[in-house]
């Protein structure tokens, strides 16, 4: 008897919850226990979650999604870019054009397949913000370190989405002989999906951020704020728009207009989240398939050890050009590991743009599918591993617990 969609919502938060304190107590972030047992219930192992069944869920996503870039936003907060924002743009751009450079290279000088290379570089500068909040929170850390991190995932994704507009085009040039899209054309589309989502984000943000400031009642402020993040992420839908994007600027625009009280709503927002957090990993899990992994050979191999190597590189030597603290560029490159989520969305829209370019364009969607979905059950354990032991270096675990200590 399949189940219906309910039952796995409620039946993947409940197991979830208890994976995650299993992990715990093996000293391992509990969002890799979510992801674990994804994979188990996936049609990997048990096939209690199928393909299609997934398929009907991705509300789940969206609803995960749009709370965390609410959060990182809340985190944007004027005085805090002011004292972290040299560091940032330097750590982002590095960070992302070092993982891009060294996997494109890579893949193009082994494996001699160059509109592969520059699909794998784009898609491997981009980061997913996910795990690396959820482990955030789950630290209870605050600090520099902290606030740099979220600023940069933040970033990032608007940086790497222009980053795969530009290698995508280029290799569907190369695939079919033609020019298939012009620079003006790629510059516009990008353009248009980080412009209208930033837009988008302001003109229900500016408002929302106004309310916040006035209204006294934490449900009325709860309310509109989870109805407004829910129309945003339609809208984004509608209109070909990244809701992450939206939503992060929301998040900031009320951050700064109402600081006090946009910090008591993310936290709501925040606890609000938690059950939804762990449905959204535990089916990110289940989308992995584990039988693929040994196809990937050397491809997956190289594709993690050069995409770990940009990342942790370019962020070391990004926050070293931009002056940040050694508890900053020791550590920072370490919370920017993580791929879940992005990397199931971009296999999809890889998948759907290149197979219809005959039989080399599909023949690179399956490789690019196979690549992320592999690689990503490795970046889903170790990410959130290595990104709680760096902020334990830094010091920063537990630091919300001493600021409230403090007020």
């Amino acid at each position: 008897m399949e189940l219906n969609a309910l039952e796995i919502v409620g039946g993947v938060i409940l197991l979830g919850f208890a994976a995650g304190r299993l992990f715990g107590l093996l000293s391992v972030p509990a969002v890799a226990g979510y992801v674990v047992l994804g994979v188990l219930l996936g049609e990997s192992f048990t096939g209690a979650i199928t393909h299609a069944a997934l398929d009907g869920l991705h509300v789940i996503s969206e609803l995960a999604l749009g709370a965390i870039a609410f959060t990182i936003g809340s985190e944007l907060e004027w005085r805090n870019l002011r004292r972290i924002g040299r560091a940032v743009f330097p750590i982002v751009l590095l960070e992302a054009s070092g993982a891009m450079a060294l996997v494109t290279v890579g893949v193009w000088l082994l494996f001699d397949d160059l509109p592969l290379a520059l699909v794998l570089g784009a898609i491997a500068a981009a980061t997913a913000p996910a795990a690396t909040v959820m482990v955030i929170r789950e630290s209870r850390a605050a600090g520099t370190l902290t606030s740099t991190l979220l600023a940069v995932v933040g970033i990032d994704d608007a940086l790497a989405l222009i980053m795969y507009a530009a290698a995508a085009a280029a290799a569907k040039t190369l695939l079919t002989g033609a020019a298939v899209l012009s620079l003006t054309h790629v510059l516009g589309a990008a353009g248009y999906e980080i412009g209208g989502s930033l837009a988008l984000g302001a003109l229900v943000g500016g408002p929302l951020g106004l309310l916040v400031a006035r209204l006294k009642s934490r449900e009325a402020v709860l309310s509109l704020t989870v109805g407004a993040l829910i129309l945003v992420a339609g809208v984004c839908n509608q209109f070909h728009l990244s809701s992450l994007l939206a939503a992060m600027t929301l998040g900031a625009l009320v951050a700064n207009i109402a600081p006090l009280p946009g910090r008591n709503l993310a936290e709501q927002i925040a606890a609000l989240a938690a059950p939804i957090l762990i449905g959204f990993f535990v089916l990110a899990g289940a989308h992995l398939r584990v039988d693929l992994l040994p196809a990937l050979g050397w491809l997956g191999v190289l594709y993690l050890l050069a995409r770990f190597a940009g990342k942790l590189g370019g962020a070391y030597l990004g926050a070293r050009l931009g002056g940040a603290p050694p508890r900053v560029r020791n550590n920072v490159g370490y919370g920017l590991l993580s791929q879940v989520g992005i990397a199931i969305g971009l296999s999809l829209v890889v998948a759907a743009e290149f197979t219809p370019l005959g039989a080399a364009g599909e023949a690179l969607a399956v490789t690019v599918v196979n690549v992320l979905l592999g690689t990503t059950l490795v970046t889903e354990v170790v990410g959130p591993v290595l990104a709680r032991r760096a902020l334990a270096r830094a010091g920063e675990t537990g630091g919300m617990d001493t600021a409230e200590r403090n007020q």
